[in-house]
């Protein structure tokens, strides 16, 4: 599933909006209708925040 970091335009806002509490201007989500609800009606920013996969978090080996 997909996670979204909202940003709100106040970045020192601490506060609760729709039921997500956001610190600092910033709050994570993983709800597509939340975070559509958010970008849209309130105008906050979105990113898509990548999850890594299992490989991505194996270390690597030194191949001689």
């Amino acid at each position: 599933m997909a996670k979204y970091r909202i940003k709100t335009p106040n970045v020192i806002y601490n506060g609760v909006t729709e039921g997500v509490l956001f610190q600092n201007g910033e709050a994570i989500v993983e709800d597509e209708r939340l975070k559509n609800l958010l970008t849209n009606d309130y105008g906050y920013t979105v990113e898509v925040i990548e999850e890594k996969t299992v490989e991505d978090k194996k270390p690597k080996t030194p191949t001689k």
